[in-house]
């Protein structure tokens, strides 16, 4: 999943948003928390298209769409997102 950039600012804005509504945070400079959600969205977004990657290359040997891939999917998955501790 490639998510682009008005994607995620619309995302990140709609984070500042929220925070600031429920009074989640006192934000005093919100360009800069704006422009610091954007970054954590795309560093997010980032390491799933990795980590996806990285799982999709592990499988490539196996019929993608089967019952055997999507568990083993699945599995690798969870296993690199335990690995970089997301």
């Amino acid at each position: 999943m490639s998510l682009s950039e008005d994607r995620i600012s619309n995302m990140a804005h709609e984070v500042v948003n929220c925070i600031w509504r429920d009074d989640l945070a006192d934000v005093t400079d919100e360009s800069r928390a704006l422009a610091r959600v954007k970054q954590s969205l795309g560093a997010f977004f980032g390491a799933v298209e990795e980590i996806d990657g990285t799982v999709r290359a592990k499988l490539r040997n196996h019929a993608q769409g089967s019952r055997d891939w999507e568990l083993l999917y699945q599995k690798f998955y969870q296993e690199e997102l335990a690995k970089r501790h997301l």
